[in-house]
């Protein structure tokens, strides 16, 4: 039992057995014993209270006790005692801690009935009440110094608590010391109505519990069901769950639906063969100084693949590899969301691998098993460099955000083609002028073989020479027009439709079957591709031969063309020159018209990038409003933090990548101020310099510094662009600025704000107290771990009680080393090894705690 911790069990506190007058059982008689167990267990009943009509049965409670040891449930001796109290008297379930009621083959159980029964004749009559009132029965109870407490039985039934009493003698009893220390619950308060009139009186609350009263075995369990929460199957700790019954009891049945670490298991290194059993709940991991605590937390951390902080990355990777030791295994198995089970299994240096319940590889990623693992070692709360609000706000969406991402790189990169196009178009227009100038001079020198009558002499060669550069250009151009058609046959679109032609469907068949029809139809289409590119192909190769045709032709036609070469005997006049320059004027008129035709397109390619640049911060405003309502449930959670965000706020970080960017330019400090604070990000300076004319930046700088700027950011703009000035995240904690906070109160804040996230199923601190003082760790993080805890798996290495014993720590992992070994001791805050290791780790001993005790129990009675 109680292998993970503290865990919520189905308790009944109101049971009969055959000893009772009122039980009737027709079964075999040595055969009770085993169909009463048999009962308890079917109907999951993990904690009863054998409660029989002003009776103990040592021998019979101690045969059932056995049995169900055996099957992992706990049985208490109690009593159901009718005391003279009320009209009727009362009923009251009375249950003894048997280590004192109980020694050996004696029991002091059935002497406190004797002397409560005394003079009363046939006591085993549930109606028959003993000679004392609620308050006498009490003290003698307590006369014997043994432990127990007290239940009201069925409070709203004949002989209850409520049936019985009226509103002055409840108000009177429920305001003796003694009820309030003894009665601990009441069972079967059904009505709504009365149990606030009940409060009403007693002036606070009590847990209501159930039980079945069963008068034989079919009725076990029947009813209405109780459940409580322990860690260990003693007295002491249904006591201390009814005592914090606030957190520990319930009338309905507890599951745990988030994901959560089920156990750590490590092979090799410092805790070979060890195994750490982990509750859904709170876990603790407890020791002093330099035992081990870090060194299980960062193994945790490291088989999740969640990097640490830069801040001491290196060294808590030594911690691993100085835990695991060369070739050592973390194992671990953790349940998802929806209650299906994996293994994690890690070996140092290598990558971890994800398995399913079948020990089969998944390849998932940790994330799709565990919702957004958070993870704070030491120093973590305590570093705070620019931005680490972003970045901690960061972990806890940045699931939600992801997709974001990818969508802005894709802006990016459809920015930085347009803006290529731009800068491309202005560089060819720029050189228009030079490119008309030299046609201007190649015009000229043709003149001169015009004027010397030389053109119709090689005007035969030339226009060979050009129609094979025309039908070479229309061979080219045909083959890139087959390449883009071959690449539209291999789409990835195709591919992934032809493999959902025969999808089908169990609810609307004949909708899917249509759906098929329409994907075939398209699927089709790749045939009438092929088809195309099939002609193209003939078509490029009838070219090909028309281009190899022409060749031929010139080729027969060189001896023709060198002897009229040969006859011309001009100075200064070379014949071969004509035709470079009449291949030269044809290309140079190209260019000029196509630079001409692609300037009137130049507004088009600005639009363009101007629509871009807006799609740019429409995507950043949409990631902006998923972190503003991230926020607003954090500051809608608790009262402590506010936060508050601003859209490219973050003007500390732009500046800084200004510098960076620009460094060389000559700028100074100044106007990097002025530019960071006039422009929003690169984008928006972007967007000034190449569409507007550096209309605004142009009044931030000096002119040699903006030709340096703009020279850098042609050079640089890919980059630029994928630089982000991040959103300003401001925490304020009880109405401050958290930077204007000490260390402690900022980590406070920080411990807050992770505590206050709902979608995280894992989070992990090592030693938040080396940053927080006690007072805040008792009033708002044990606070709010205790609210938040049926939710989330918290982990936390420390060695400040206040965690483990406030916090009501499910699971405790006492740790200690001895420079060879690391060892554990595992169990939940009830177990009473674990309270003894509470007490000699974190108060130095019982002797210190004894002491402390003393002196603080003076200073409270001064």
């Amino acid at each position: 039992m109680f292998q993970s911790g503290t865990e919520w069990v189905r308790a009944d506190f109101h049971l009969h057995t055959k000893a009772d007058k009122e039980f009737s059982y027709n079964g075999e008689q040595d055969r009770f014993v085993s169909d009463y167990i048999y009962n308890l267990k079917k109907e999951n009943i993990r904690v009863g209270v054998i409660t029989n009509h002003n009776k103990f049965d040592l021998k019979e409670y101690r045969g059932l006790k056995k049995k169900a040891r055996k099957e992992n449930i706990t049985l208490l001796p109690g009593v159901e005692l009718s005391v003279k109290e009320g009209a009727n008297g009362i009923h009251c379930l009375i249950v003894f801690k048997e280590e004192d009621w109980i020694k050996g083959n004696s029991e002091s159980v059935n002497q406190f009935l004797d002397e409560v029964f005394k003079g009363i004749e046939n006591r085993e009559n549930e109606n028959t009440r003993c000679n004392k009132d609620l308050a006498g029965t009490v003290e003698t109870l307590d006369s014997y110094n043994n432990d127990y407490f007290i239940l009201m039985a069925h409070i709203e039934q004949k002989s209850g608590f409520f049936k019985e009493c009226n509103g002055g003698l409840i108000g009177s009893l429920s305001k003796k010391r003694w009820f309030k220390e003894k009665v601990l619950g009441f069972q079967k308060g059904q009505t709504r109505d009365k149990m606030k009139q009940l409060e009403k009186w007693m002036g606070y609350k009590l847990p209501y519990i159930e039980g079945s009263d069963c008068k034989s075995i079919e009725e076990i369990g029947k009813g209405k069901k109780s459940y409580i929460k322990i860690g260990d199957g003693t007295f002491d700790s249904v006591i201390l769950a009814l005592k914090d019954y606030q957190n520990r009891t319930s009338l309905t049945e507890n599951n745990y639906n988030h994901g959560h670490i089920k156990s750590v298991e490590l092979i090799g290194g410092k805790m070979d063969n060890q195994k750490i059993n982990l509750s859904p709940e709170l876990n603790s991991l407890i020791g002093i100084r330099g035992s081990g605590k870090s060194s299980i937390i960062e193994a945790i951390r490291y088989s999740l693949d969640i990097r640490p902080s830069t801040a001491d990355e290196d060294y808590k990777t030594e911690v691993v590899k100085n835990l695991l030791e060369s070739g050592g295994q973390v194992i671990i198995e953790l349940q998802d969301n929806h209650k299906k089970n994996y293994k994690i299994k890690r070996i140092l240096g290598e990558s971890p691998h994800i398995l399913d319940e079948n020990g089969e590889e998944i390849g998932v990623t940790v994330n799709s098993i565990l919702q957004t693992p958070l993870y704070f070692g030491q120093k973590d709360l305590s570093y705070m460099k620019n931005g680490f609000e972003l970045e901690l706000l960061n972990k806890l969406v940045g699931k939600k955000i992801k997709f974001f991402e990818r969508d802005l790189n894709d802006i990016n990169d459809q920015l930085g083609n347009q803006i290529t196009q731009l800068y491309q178009l202005n560089d060819k227009v720029e050189d228009l002028p030079d490119l008309k100038k030299n046609l201007t001079d190649i015009k000229h020198k043709i003149n001169i073989f015009e004027e010397n009558g030389l053109t119709t002499k090689l005007s035969k060669q030339v226009n060979f020479q050009k129609d094979e550069r025309n039908i070479e250009n229309v061979y080219k151009l045909i083959n890139k027009f087959k390449e883009d058609m071959e690449h539209l046959l291999n789409s990835p679109g195709l591919i992934e439709l032809n493999e959902l032609r025969n999808q089908e469907s169990s609810e609307v068949p004949e909708l899917f079957i249509n759906l098929s029809r329409e994907v075939s139809s398209v699927i089709a289409v790749k045939k009438e591709i092929q088809e195309i590119i099939d002609k193209i192909d003939s078509s490029s190769q009838q070219v090909k031969k028309y281009l190899e045709e022409i060749q031929e032709i010139i080729s027969s036609l060189e001896e023709e063309f060198a002897e009229i070469k040969r006859e011309i005997d001009i100075p200064n006049l070379n014949p071969d020159d004509f035709a470079k320059l009449k291949t030269n004027e044809d290309n140079l008129i190209k260019e000029i018209d196509q630079v001409t035709t692609q300037e009137e397109t130049k507004g088009d390619i600005e639009s363009k990038i101007r629509a871009t640049l807006d799609k740019r911060n429409q995507l950043l405003l949409q990631e902006f409003q998923v972190y503003k309502d991230e926020i607003e449930k954090i500051n809608s959670n608790q009262n402590s933090l506010e936060l508050n965000i601003e859209f490219k706020g973050n003007k500390e970080s732009f500046l800084e990548n200004l510098r960076q960017s620009f460094r060389g330019s000559n700028i100074n400090q100044s106007a990097y101020q002025s530019i960071s604070e006039t422009h929003s990000d690169f984008s928006a300076l972007i967007g000034d310099v190449l569409l507007e004319d550096s209309k605004v930046t142009s009044s931030l700088v000096t002119e040699a510094q903006l030709i340096k700027v703009k020279g850098m950011i042609k050079e640089n703009y890919n980059e630029q662009l994928k630089v982000r000035t991040p959103n300003k995240i401001e925490i304020k904690y009880h109405g401050k600025p958290i930077t204007r906070h000490s260390i402690g109160q900022r980590a406070s804040a920080l411990v807050l704000f992770i505590l206050s996230q709902k979608d995280n199923n894992l989070i992990m601190i090592d030693q938040p107290e080396d940053d927080l003082d006690n007072q805040v760790i008792y009033n708002e993080i044990i606070t709010k771990v205790k609210e938040r805890k049926p939710e989330v798996q918290f982990i936390f290495a420390t060695h400040n009680a206040n965690i483990p014993v406030l916090g009501d720590s499910e699971q405790v992992i006492a740790v200690s080393y001895d420079e060879k070994k690391l060892s554990t001791k595992i169990g939940s805050v009830d177990n009473k090894d674990i309270q003894n290791k509470i007490v000699d780790i974190m108060e130095g001993g019982q002797e210190a705690f004894n002491k402390r005790t003393q002196i603080y129990n003076l200073w409270k009675n001064d």
